[in-house]
């Protein structure tokens, strides 16, 4: 079988992504137009405009669109054989196509050797004993999102224990909101995305932070619900478990909030997940009280990532599905 993998965007996350994944794919060219004698074309989400004219002129291909992220590619979608998709909530949005869907977690390839082993336990011995450093990674607006609920959680036990954030994150696009949902009290460290700063910063983190929920309420109330005890969960259709698996590679157990990843993966002790201010008080509490239990949830979350979504265990699955297709 050989597969042609396309994108006009190649410096973009995803297409990075995607590509370093599917590097350990038999039969693979990257950005190559020689589609004649290829089974599978694939084309990044951005790309879509692409999927009509390769079809027309290869229909023998079976075209698949990565990461769809967009109403605007429904457009292309009768000219596309299959979708590659994140998470099941991504899944869920796009069974509108009524295409077959393959589920395929991208996330940042850390190469995890004993030198970098070696890297990150140095990194962490110059941790201060008496504090506790709690780690996100991600866009801006998650973190600030949290404004009534995991921040606030932090302020408050920061007063009985000594906590350090590291935020990895670009430039806040609304700064004025982001420093006012800052919390107060504790000690920031800020770092700029980078595959680099993974290592050199992030692996620094005695606890990952997965905050996702968007705090958007219903304009109306539910007609048979209370509101005082109704929970109203908020997230996009493109969240996925790719913040967590960083954390499950780097062997730091996190807590996450209440979205669809976090609750399919994060059970049976690989993990926590929160909503309220007080759940996240309670769940960041057990860990921070715990080094045992840091360190075993942190290896549970580390196997569910080797076994689950390594990259050689995706790929496998990936052939199957194509296989299935006639491909």
């Amino acid at each position: 079988m050989r597969i042609v993998f396309n994108s006009g965007h190649r410096a973009a996350a995803a297409t990075v992504f995607y590509q370093h994944a599917f590097e350990g794919l038999p039969g693979i060219s990257f950005h190559d137009d020689d589609f004649s004698t290829a089974d599978v074309a694939l084309f990044m989400t951005y790309d879509h405009q692409w999927v009509r004219a390769t079809k027309e002129h290869y229909p023998h291909l079976k075209i698949g669109l990565i990461d769809p992220r967009s109403p605007a590619i429904m457009a292309d979608m009768p000219y596309c054989d299959f979708l590659v998709v994140d998470s099941i909530e991504m899944e869920d949005y796009w069974r509108m196509a009524k295409k077959p869907i393959v589920r395929y977690v991208e996330y940042p390839k850390l190469e995890i050797t004993p030198q970098t082993q070696h890297l990150i336990q140095s990194i962490r011995s110059t941790r201060k004993e008496d504090t506790v450093y709690i780690g996100y990674h991600g866009n801006s607006y998650h973190i600030m999102e949290g404004d009534k609920t995991l921040l606030p959680a932090l302020e408050e036990l920061n007063k009985n224990y000594n906590i350090e954030l590291l935020l990895m994150h670009n430039s806040p696009a609304h700064a004025d909101r982001y420093n006012k949902a800052m919390p107060d009290g504790i000690k920031i460290h800020r770092a700029p995305w980078s595959m680099d700063n993974y290592i050199k910063f992030l692996s620094l983190s005695h606890i990952g932070l997965v905050p996702n929920n968007l705090g958007a309420v219903p304009k109306e109330p539910g007609t048979t619900g209370d509101p005082n005890t109704d929970y109203c969960l908020s997230f996009k259709m493109t969240s996925n478990p790719g913040r967590f698996v960083v954390f499950g590679l780097l062997g730091t157990p996190v807590v996450a909030d209440f979205y669809p990843s976090a609750l399919q993966y994060l059970q049976n002790g690989r993990g926590l997940v929160a909503h309220s201010e007080a759940g996240w008080y309670h769940s960041l509490e057990t860990l921070i009280t715990s080094p045992d239990l840091r360190k075993e949830m942190g290896t549970n979350l580390e196997n569910l990532v080797k076994s689950e979504f390594d990259f050689a265990v995706q790929n496998k699955n990936f052939l199957l599905f194509l296989e299935q297709l006639n491909c």
